[in-house]
């Protein structure tokens, strides 16, 4: 029941007072699901970009194994240009951070490098289609980087770059076969591949890996093989026992009857004596 001291007007200021602070607590309810909705939106914002630098890492190193060439072993490589800068505070909040391995500045610098030779040669391919093709590597014409530069479509420094990370190309060395034609600019046969030049090319390529040699069965020595078996041991030779001789009985050759009679015989014979 409540207290008589409270009269009306204190009812009504208390029922206005508990009026506003549910109001306000709708409010801090309805922000608090408005923020929630942002996280969520920025959640699967951060989700699907970490998805597209992992597909673009992926693309980079598979082009990166067909540009390799013998002086650049294939590496997999992150390149920081690929990552790009998240909040830490909004990741840390929502999803872990991806662990990112830590590059030093010389493999930087051959990531740099290696992206600037890629480019070179694709824009060469691009330019002269009929000459360069990275597929499909055909011998160059002796003195073609002078034809490059004196036709002006590029610069000195792309054509230097781009043509050096192409001859040396595996694909380009194995197509360095004896009497093979060599191309001019215009993709006409102009020269030809010698012994020496094959030879050569032979010596840039990796050996080729030797086939794993099959394990040695398991086999018995010869002197195994034509051993005899083992005689088992003979038992000693044991001294035959001696045997008794049994007198002869003088009940042989009587019935049961006939020797009853006859022991009776024999004990009363002993009595009288």
């Amino acid at each position: 029941m409540i207290d008589s001291k409270l009269t009306n007007m204190d009812t009504l200021e208390l029922t206005q007072q508990l009026s506003e602070r549910i109001k306000n607590q709708q409010k801090i309810l309805v922000q608090s699901q408005q923020q929630v909705k942002a996280l969520r939106q920025e959640h699967s914002q951060l989700k699907q970009q970490v998805e597209n630098n992992r597909s673009q890492i992926l693309t980079d190193n598979q082009n990166q194994d067909i540009m390799t060439s013998t002086s650049e072993l294939p590496t997999t490589e992150i390149s920081p240009a690929s990552v790009q800068s998240v909040p830490a505070e909004t990741i840390s909040s929502i999803v872990p951070e991806p662990i990112v391995p830590e590059i030093s500045a010389a493999d930087r610098k051959k990531a740099k490098s290696r992206a600037a030779n890629r480019a070179a040669v694709e824009l060469i391919c691009e330019t002269y289609p009929q000459t360069f093709c990275f597929a499909k590597p055909r011998p160059l014409k002796i003195g073609i980087q002078e034809d490059l530069v004196a036709d002006g479509k590029l610069s000195q420094t792309k054509i230097k770059r781009g043509l050096a990370s192409y001859v040396r190309a595996f694909g380009y060395l194995k197509s360095q076969t004896d009497a093979a034609p060599r191309i001019n600019l215009l993709g006409e046969a102009e020269g030809a591949v010698t012994a020496d030049e094959a030879a050569h090319a032979l010596t840039k390529l990796p050996a080729p890996r030797k086939p794993n040699k099959p394990r040695p069965s398991v086999r018995k020595r010869p002197d195994q093989v034509h051993s005899k078996p083992k005689k088992s041991a003979q038992p000693k030779d044991h001294k035959p026992e001696a045997k008794i001789e049994k007198a002869p009985s003088p009940f042989d050759g009587l019935n049961e009857g006939q020797r009853m009679a006859s022991k009776l015989d024999l004990l009363l014979s002993k009595n009288k004596k």
